[in-house]
């Protein structure tokens, strides 16, 4: 048996690319590292982009343990800005949420995304508490993998290009992996004084 505590990263900068957390971010990130300090985790693992392992950076100095990076954790798609307009973005966002399988112009599809992250889970030390710090997308892409649409259906809200999932910024989703996956805890923020999406 494992624990996955699957952490959104905090609040970012609006920026397109790979930006950094604002200051309020910062805090949200220190106040999940100390909700989470009385567990035994063994591992945080991060995605590589700058949002990202800040987070983590920050979780793992209350922790005092060390982060590590992969790839594997990754979001689906990530707006770059320059050529593309993030209306488009958003439109292919969406295309990709609602359709599992849709291939959108840049980026992975839902269903990829999800067994990507499915896998690396898979290969994690059984028998550990892991901290995986990524991205809204990526923790619904994989959460809707081994969970009905009907019991995360409240997290969806209509935008103006479609419907689309959303979460807190550093909610925190538990994954019990026994023989299969057990989602425990769904966009918990209780841990924020301030939660944002």
């Amino acid at each position: 048996m494992k624990t996955i505590y699957l952490v959104r990263h905090g609040q970012k900068q609006p920026d397109p690319g790979d930006p950094g957390l604002t200051d309020l971010g910062v805090k949200q990130s220190i106040q999940t590292g100390e909700f989470l300090k009385n567990l035994k985790i063994n591992q945080v693992i991060s995605s590589p982009f700058k949002r990202t392992l800040e987070t983590a950076k920050n979780i793992s100095s209350v922790l005092n343990i060390q982060y590590q990076i992969s790839d594997q954790l990754v979001e689906r798609m990530n707006w770059e800005g320059g050529s593309v307009a993030k209306e488009e973005f958003q439109i292919e966002w969406n295309k990709a949420t609602n359709d599992r399988n849709y291939q959108p112009k840049f980026g992975n599809s839902s269903k990829e995304t999800g067994n990507r992250i499915e896998q690396f889970t898979n290969n994690l030390q059984d028998n550990s508490s892991i901290i995986l710090v990524t991205h809204g997308g990526a923790i619904m892409d994989y959460v809707r993998n081994f969970t009905e649409d009907k019991k995360i259906a409240h997290l969806k809200v209509m935008y103006k290009n479609g419907e689309d999932y959303t979460l807190a910024n550093c909610a925190i989703f538990k994954v019990v992996i026994s023989k299969s996956p057990k989602l425990e805890l769904i966009n918990y923020t209780n841990h924020l004084s301030s939660p944002t999406t």
